[in-house]
Parts: structure tokens; C-alpha cells; sequence
């Protein structure tokens, strides 16, 4: 299994690039063109290719490392280069994203529903993600959803604010009821509250395992690890997805359980662990308006509506790819 922001960037169709480094793959070629000329046109910024061409009418070996570039991925020369590139991406998608949910503001309770023309708005954790999504972006609104929570009495889920190190009592995991807050003409606003009712075999989810390496990141490390390690045992590589109880119950992908993943790598350094293709199958789950659709099939065709609470994480985990990229 490749891993590795070089990984996620070939499947990003950011290739990664061939400097200096690289080029004792290609030495039987190099030697005879001169390791000197290399590195000063690698300095300048010409990729190997280049560098190739220029010299194949005079060194043969030049001719069979330039047959070998041709065959693989586009050479970009410089990590700059593909730091620029993968901003461009993530922004661009980052940008989407927050458009995406501004569109869905429903300006009469400064609440966004569950997916563009449902009745169902819940304050936990659509709305509350969405605060801390936009909280950058567009400080005005972000307040303005927070205090629409406020405004009906809740401050607090108990689990997904995990991601935040808001959790009062973030581990052990435990039930949650859905409870409906209150009823708005044809709204139905609701939230999710974590019940003292301890949760057994959580182990076998993906998402899970994911939010106790986030959990105990700070205070320690080794389980935190030692949960995202597990998490990644359930990756399936052949359909980009984690393969844990639920999928084996609906066959189905989750696209949030994808983010959660970026996001449990960053918090623990772990980006190069990530497996190949998780960002590109990330990626791929945006929709033209910008949400991210919430499941996807085996053959990594999407399933499902774009809703709030993914597109959030979407957004953050997309965040935390660029911030890792750069």
C-alpha cells in the first residue's frame, strides 16, 4: 500500500517531483551528461525530461531515462511546484465547499437544513460543524448559526465536538438519542445528545476508531495511534473505502469516514499513512454545486444527497491536506 502525500498527489494528477534526489534512478544517463549540468538546470528550474531531451542526440543512456519519463506520470520539477498546485486544488474545492453551505442558509432562524429542501435542520452537529467551517470565512454568519443554536437551549452533542477538544467526556464512547427541539411551521429542528449508556463494539467502526486517535492525540499518543493503525486495517483498496461493520451490513461507502481519516492523520503527524488514493476518492465525492455527497458504491460511483455535515468535514480534512502540503 503506497502511502504518503506523493501518493495522494499521483492520484490527484499532481505528480510528485523528480529533483536531485531522484536522480540516482537515472544515473547510467546523468553520469554522461554530467551530474554538474544536472543539478545547475534542476537549480533553474528545468525538470529531468528537459534535461533529457537536451543531451539524447549525444548520450544514448540519455535516450532509454527519457523512454522511462515519457512511460510514467508528467515530471514537475521542484516540490514547489506541486505545493502550488495541490493549493490551487484544495482551495478552489475548500471554496466550493463554503459557497456551497452559505447557499443553504435558511435566513429566517440562521439554521441550514440537513440537504438542500429537507424539513430537518439539526443543531447537532450540522449546524454547530458549519460554525466552525465559517468561522474564517464569514465571522458574521458563523455567529449568527451559533447563536441560533444558543437560542434553543443546546451548547453541547458530547461527541463530535471531539474534533474541536471541546468533548467534555469525549471517551468512553456512548449511546446518543435523537431528539427533536422544537417544531417551526414545516421545520423540524433537532440534535443529538450523548446518553450515559456506554457503547460496546465501536471498535469495528472506521469513524470510531478515527475520533479516539483525535481523542487522545494530546494525552496519548500511543492509543491515539494505536486506534488510527486500526482504522486503516479496514481500508479497502481496491474500492477507496473503509470496509468496516456498516459497509459489510449496506455495502456502502461513507465519504465523512474519509475525512475523518485526513483529519486523525494531521492531528497525529501521520499524513504519510494515509492511504494511496483517499484524497483523490475525497475529491471525487464533490458535486458540481460544491457539497460533498454523503456515500458512494463499491465502483466509487456516488450515492445519496450532498448534505451538511460531510461537506463540513470535507472542508476541514481538505483544509488539513493543504496545510500539510505546503
Amino acid at each position: 500500500m503506497a502511502t504518503g502525500n506523493a501518493a495522494q498527489c499521483r492520484h490527484l494528477k499532481l505528480k510528485p517531483a523528480i529533483d536531485v534526489h531522484s536522480a540516482k534512478h537515472f544515473l547510467p544517463a546523468l553520469r554522461g551528461i554530467g551530474l554538474k549540468n544536472v543539478v545547475s538546470s534542476l537549480a533553474a528550474g528545468t525538470g529531468l525530461r528537459g534535461i533529457l531531451i537536451d543531451n539524447m542526440l549525444h548520450q544514448p543512456f540519455a535516450i532509454f531515462a527519457l523512454v522511462i519519463l515519457l512511460c510514467g506520470s508528467q515530471v514537475i520539477a521542484g516540490d514547489e511546484a506541486d505545493s502550488d498546485q495541490i493549493q490551487a486544488t484544495c482551495r478552489d474545492s475548500v471554496e466550493r465547499g463554503r459557497d456551497f453551505l452559505v447557499k443553504l442558509v435558511d435566513a429566517e432562524v440562521n439554521l441550514l437544513p440537513e440537504f438542500r429542501g429537507h424539513h430537518v435542520y439539526w443543531l447537532y452537529h450540522d449546524n454547530y460543524l458549519v460554525t466552525k467551517v465559517l468561522e474564517k470565512s464569514n465571522p458574521a454568519l458563523a455567529t449568527a448559526i451559533r447563536q441560533a443554536i444558543e437560542k434553543r437551549g443546546e451548547n453541547q452533542s458530547g461527541k463530535i465536538e471531539i474534533l474541536f477538544g471541546e468533548a467534555k467526556r469525549p471517551l468512553p464512547f456512548r449511546h446518543y438519542d435523537l431528539v427533536e427541539v422544537a417544531r417551526d411551521n414545516r421545520r423540524v429542528i433537532r440534535t443529538e445528545h450523548v446518553t450515559d449508556r456506554e457503547m460496546k463494539g465501536w471498535e469495528a467502526y472506521a469513524d470510531l476508531r478515527l475520533l479516539a486517535a483525535v481523542a487522545l492525540a494530546k494525552g496519548d499518543k500511543e492509543n491515539a495511534v494505536r486506534n488510527f493503525e486500526a482504522a486503516l486495517k479496514m481500508w479497502n483498496s481496491k474500492h477507496a473505502g473503509f470496509a468496516d461493520a456498516v459497509v459489510n451490513d449496506r455495502k456502502i461507502y461513507a465519504t465523512y469516514k474519509l475525512a475523518l481519516a485526513v483529519i486523525a492523520a494531521d492531528r497525529l503527524g501521520k499524513m504519510d499513512r494515509l492511504p494511496e488514493g483517499l484524497v483523490k476518492q475525497l475529491l471525487d465525492m464533490q458535486n458540481k454545486n460544491g457539497g460533498w455527497i454523503t456515500d458512494y458504491h463499491a465502483d466509487g460511483q456516488p450515492t445519496g444527497k450532498a448534505n451538511v455535515e460531510t461537506t463540513c468535514l470535507a472542508i476541514l480534512a481538505v483544509d488539513c491536506f493543504a496545510a500539510s502540503s505546503k
